[in-house]
């Protein structure tokens, strides 16, 4: 996985030597102009625009795809989660597992008026199912999971974001243990309804890079994801490296660079990786900002 990253990284640096010249600087598809779905995994209210799309890769889910995002209109974006669905009969279930993700925006924000949205996700495991294992902890989940996350957000002189939500998960069953010796703890929770909350806070200074803080109690969508009753607090940047290149591949490329920290007071686990050099990839194709 690792070397598959170091060379995509290369191949792009190579590409943009011959791509960053003068004249491809008619086009710019600068970072502080792209919606921001979920920052650091944070969740916001904002909307892709009609036709506009992501694809983003995680390192840990290769060779498997990760995520895409498509406006289907300017208002509602449905996120098309392909791990689960593709993965899924690779898995011990030896079938595709369902997940559905929509997001609606209401509105814009005027004056003290936030804008506002509203997030909901559904996802169906036949059967137990182990969702993650690390060497502190594993958590399995079994039949049906839901979360549903209205939020609001304030944009503060184009540069700084304010994202806060406040929803509801459920799932039919979490399991979740405690590998420590000294330590060890197994739980379950069955057909349980918990509270989720978010904020996050989001720092645009200029074209190539931004960046941000969230904190997150419950599920959440990229990291850790889909499990309730955890804290979770990332930090990290987002970059857009070659948001002049010519070659639309590189100039629509952004990498976010995380730190990931979950705690599951539950079973007295926690899952660190402190330093935000943890790599997120995607491309983000909108409309091209030509250059004045």
């Amino acid at each position: 996985m690792k070397n598959i990253f170091v060379t995509t990284v290369i191949f792009a640096v190579a590409l943009s030597i011959n791509g960053q010249t003068t004249d491809s600087l008619k086009k710019q598809n600068a970072l502080n102009d792209d919606v921001y779905l979920h920052p650091v995994d944070c969740v916001t209210p904002y909307t892709l625009k009609k036709g506009e799309w992501i694809y983003a890769q995680s390192i840990q889910t290769l060779p498997f795809p990760s995520w895409a995002f498509y406006g289907i209109t300017d208002k509602l974006t449905i996120q098309i989660d392909l791990l689960p669905w593709l993965y899924g009969a690779f898995t011990e279930l030896k079938k595709p597992i369902p997940s559905f993700n929509l997001r609606y925006r209401f509105n814009e924000q005027k004056g003290l008026i936030p804008t506002i949205g509203v997030e909901a996700m559904f996802v169906h495991f036949w059967d137990t199912l182990q969702r993650f294992k690390t060497p502190s902890m594993i958590v399995w989940e079994n039949g049906s999971y839901f979360h549903f996350k209205p939020s609001i957000s304030y944009k503060i002189k184009d540069k700084l974001f304010v994202n806060l939500s406040f929803g509801v998960d459920y799932i039919d069953e979490l399991i979740l243990q405690n590998n420590d010796t000294n330590n060890f703890q197994n739980k379950t929770f069955a057909k349980s309804w918990n509270p989720n909350y978010a904020i996050g806070i989001d720092y645009r200074p200029s074209k190539w890079i931004s960046y941000h803080l969230a904190y997150n109690y419950g599920a959440t969508l990229s990291f850790l994801e889909n499990v309730p009753r955890k804290i979770q607090v990332t930090y990290g940047f987002r970059v857009a490296p070659f948001y002049k290149n010519r070659f639309g591949i590189l100039r629509h490329l952004r990498i976010e660079f995380v730190a990931i920290n979950g705690f599951f007071k539950d079973i007295d686990a926690k899952q660190t990786f402190p330093i935000p050099v943890y790599p997120y990839i995607y491309w983000q194709w909108k409309k091209d900002k030509t250059k004045n």
